[in-house]
């Protein structure tokens, strides 16, 4: 599963309270460490519509739509869940879990250690040197966002976090443009499972895109 080391000091906080008295949480925390299956419940299924979209699909790879779903069944203790994963359908089906006794919701692992997979084989790149940079950016250089989020059609207090991982890396002459990606997480404590959404977005520098990769909570589905 992908983590993150904590380091709280290493994140900068800009906006409001996602409610009053809120304290404020480092990236890490917020995205790997929080409860975030507490509110839901055995027989439950969180769905979540996923895209990608590249400039070039040769270079870049696929470009696709389809559907994660998370089916909850009881864990071992009362605060922890079982998590059944169904990562995409038909001929873009791959294997993912079980993972069982989990407290945190595992769709934000799981988006990235996809997104790693597809973009280390398109780079020619160990995928561990594209993982250490985004842990170190959610790490170390994360900005957290307390605001209004939007999901299953109704506006809810929330957190974004954004980080841009390979603004300054050494190699990112060989990122074919890529280096320029933003990830945007989004969360709020209002839905099952609380991760609202992830996108990764990529441009030229000149307006059109490279890369558009999200997954967004489908509640309607559920």
């Amino acid at each position: 599963m992908f983590a993150v080391a904590i380091a709280a000091a290493g994140a900068t906080v800009h906006g409001g309270l996602a409610r009053a008295g809120e304290v404020p949480p480092d990236a890490g925390t917020l995205l790997f460490e929080e409860p975030q299956l507490d509110n839901t419940h055995p027989g439950d299924v969180l769905t979540y519509a996923y895209s990608r979209r590249t400039a070039d699909d040769a270079v870049l790879g696929p470009s696709f739509s389809d559907r994660v779903r998370l089916s909850i069944t009881p864990g071992s203790r009362a605060e922890t869940r079982t998590v059944a994963v169904e990562l995409f359908t038909g001929e873009h089906r791959r294997a993912a879990g079980p993972f069982e006794d989990m407290t945190g919701n595992p769709m934000v692992s799981l988006f990235l250690e996809n997104h790693i997979g597809v973009l280390s084989t398109q780079l020619h790149v160990n995928p561990r040197y594209l993982k250490n940079a985004i842990r170190g950016s959610l790490r170390d250089k994360a900005t957290v966002e307390a605001g209004p989020v939007e999901a299953g059609g109704r506006t809810l207090p929330g957190w974004r976090v954004r980080i841009t991982p390979f603004k300054d890396d050494p190699n990112k002459d060989r990122m074919l443009g890529l280096d320029t990606m933003t990830y945007d997480f989004t969360v709020t404590k209002e839905i099952p499972g609380e991760v609202v959404e992830i996108h990764v977005a990529a441009d030229n520098g000149q307006g059109a895109s490279l890369l558009d990769e999200k997954i967004v909570y489908d509640a309607k589905a559920d």
